[in-house]
C-alpha cells in the first residue's frame, strides 16, 4: 500500500517539532537523554540570576535553574539537577548564589551539608548569598577612600593652623642655608690648602712607602730580638724582688725597715730637727750670744751673764719638750 503524500509531510512535520524541541530544552541547559531531580530554594533578592543559570557541585556543573517565580516577598527558584548526583545532597545543604566570574552573572552552588540522609526530589534547600567578590571591593575601595579623604582633610588643618610656623621655620632654613654658603666660601681657601695638604702627605707616604716597610720589619725585628733575650721574663723577676724589698720594710725587718716602723726613733729625729731648727733661728738673732771675738778675753760679769742665759735658755727648752709630750 502506498503512504499518501500528506502523511508523509505529516510525520516529517512531526520529527522537526520534537527535534526543535528538543534542542530548545538543550540550549536551556535540560537534557532531555538524562534523568534529572528537582529542588527548590527561597530567596528575598536574585539579582542577576536567570533561568538556565548554572548549578555547581564542588564546582561541578550538575544542573540548571529552570524557573524564577516571585512569591510575595520571596523569591522561589526552581533546580533541575542531574539524578546521578542526589546522594552527594545531604537534606541540610545549602543552595548559595554566587557571582559566576568576573564578568558577571549569578550562578547556584550547592554546599553540602553534614545529615545522614540525602535530600529528597522536591525538597526545599536553604537558600544563601555569598558576598559579591567585586562588590566586596568596591566596598573596600569607598572605606579606603573615606580614610584618605579624612586624612587629607586632617593634613590640610594642620597646615592651615601652622602655615606661619612652616613659613618661620623656611626662611629659618633659607637662613641656615645662606650661612653655611658664606662659611663655605669664606673657608674655601683653607679648605683647599687642607685638601693640597693631604694630597702632598698622602704623595710623601707612596714615596716612601719602602721606608716605612723598613722600618716596620725593623720593629719586628726588635720585638723579636727582646723575646729571645727573655726580657719580659726578667722584668718579671725584678718586680718580684722589688716585691719582697717592700714586704720586708713593711713587716719592719733591717736598717729600713726599722727606719720607718719605729715610732719613737721617729719623734726623736722629729724632736732633735725641731731643736735644730730653733738653735739656728737663735743664731742668726743673736750670733754674738754663740761666737766670742775680744782682744783683751773676756770679762768675769760677762761670763756671769753668759750662764744665766744658758741655764735660762736650758729652762725654756725643757718646758717647751714638757708641753710636747703633753
Amino acid at each position: 500500500m502506498k503512504i499518501r503524500r500528506e502523511f508523509k509531510i505529516g510525520f516529517f512535520a512531526v520529527i522537526v517539532i520534537l527535534v526543535s524541541w528538543w534542542g530548545i530544552k538543550w540550549l536551556g541547559g535540560q537534557n532531555l537523554l538524562l534523568t534529572s531531580n528537582t529542588y527548590y530554594a527561597y530567596y528575598e533578592d536574585v539579582s542577576g540570576l536567570m533561568v538556565s543559570s548554572r548549578v555547581k557541585l564542588r564546582g561541578v556543573e550538575v544542573g540548571n535553574v529552570q524557573d524564577i517565580e516571585l512569591l510575595g516577598d520571596k523569591v522561589r527558584i526552581e533546580m533541575l539537577i542531574e539524578s546521578d548526583y542526589a546522594e552527594m545532597i545531604p537534606a541540610n545543604s545549602v543552595a548559595e548564589l554566587g557571582s559566576a566570574g568576573l564578568m558577571g552573572g549569578t550562578e547556584v552552588n550547592i554546599i553540602q551539608g553534614d545529615a545522614s540522609v540525602c535530600a529528597e526530589p522536591d525538597a526545599v534547600l536553604q537558600g544563601a548569598v555569598k558576598p559579591d567578590l567585586i562588590g566586596s571591593m568596591a566596598d573596600k575601595a569607598g572605606e579606603l577612600i573615606d580614610g584618605l579623604n579624612t586624612t587629607v582633610s586632617t593634613l590640610n588643618g594642620l597646615l592651615g593652623e601652622n602655615t606661619e610656623s612652616i613659613t618661620e621655620l623656611i626662611q629659618n632654613l633659607e637662613s641656615m642655608s645662606a650661612s653655611v654658603n658664606s662659611i663655605v666660601s669664606s673657608a674655601e681657601g683653607s679648605i683647599n690648602g687642607t685638601l693640597s695638604n693631604l694630597r702632598t702627605f698622602t704623595s710623601s707616604l707612596a714615596n716612601n712607602t719602602s721606608r716605612i716597610e723598613n722600618m716596620i720589619s725593623n720593629l719586628d725585628t726588635f720585638s723579636e730580638d727582646l723575646a729571645e733575650a727573655q726580657f719580659v721574663e726578667e722584668l718579671s723577676k725584678t718586680l718580684d724582688e722589688l716585691n719582697d724589698i717592700v714586704k720586708t720594710i713593711n713587716e719592719g725587718d733591717g736598717t729600713a725597715g726599722m727606719l720607718i716602723n719605729d715610732k719613737a726613733l721617729y719623734d726623736s729625729l722629729n724632736e732633735a730637727g725641731s731643736n735644730l731648727a730653733s738653735l739656728l733661728e737663735d743664731l742668726k738673732a743673736n750670733p754674738m750670744r754663740y761666737v766670742h771675738f775680744s782682744l783683751f778675753g773676756a770679762s768675769e760679769e760677762k761670763i756671769a751673764e753668759r750662764a744665766a742665759k744658758k741655764a735660762a735658755r736650758e729652762q725654756r727648752r725643757a718646758a717647751k719638750s714638757a708641753a710636747n709630750e703633753e
